[in-house]
């Protein structure tokens, strides 16, 4: 009987993280999609550039910011990470299912690409998708979901801001 109530346990766990994990992955993917990462990825650029300018009188050599700025792509796994619980608290596993569907569409890509370059027909496919129950959702979450990610987005750069600043630091570069 310990055995059984045993195997429950660790199925029902395993089950649950699956699921989790699936969820997870999902909104990683549709945060690529939908150029959240893109945004990310030119803020990253921007504070770089910013900091570049802060730091100008320390002559900081090229390759150190090189070595800085190195990969983006633990920064912006993290970001996405974060933007996975303000997504988890507002749409399902099946609405993020249905906003990559979108994304993945001529429409959503061009969307994302320049939305005033959208088609005819893509308008009215975009139409469809705001009347659908997921893009009723979106429309609906709007200004809840905008003050979740503008929360994790702040918190997310000030701590990569100060983290690439301590590094500076052991380099031996000091803020002006």
């Amino acid at each position: 009987m310990r055995n059984l109530v045993f195997v429950l346990t660790l199925f029902l766990t395993v089950t649950a993280n699956f699921a989790q994990r699936s969820y997870h992955e999902d909104a990683m993917r549709y945060f690529s999609l939908n150029g959240t990462e893109q945004q990310y990825d030119q803020a990253i650029d921007q504070m770089f550039t910013l900091l570049k300018q802060q730091y100008s009188s320390q002559n900081v050599p090229d390759d150190i910011w090189n070595e800085l700025m190195g990969d983006k792509t633990e920064p912006l796994r993290n970001i996405k990470s974060l933007l996975v619980s303000a997504y988890r608290s507002n749409f399902s596993h099946e609405d993020i299912k249905k906003l990559i569907v979108f994304y993945e569409s001529e429409t959503g890509q061009q969307m994302v690409k320049d939305r005033t370059q959208l088609s005819d027909s893509q308008k009215v496919a975009l139409s469809d998708f705001f009347s659908s129950e997921v893009g009723q959702k979106v429309q609906n979450q709007g200004d809840s979901l905008r003050t979740m990610v503008a929360e994790v987005s702040e918190l997310w750069s000030r701590d990569l801001y100060t983290e690439t600043i301590k590094k500076l630091k052991t380099k031996g570069y000091q803020m002006p």
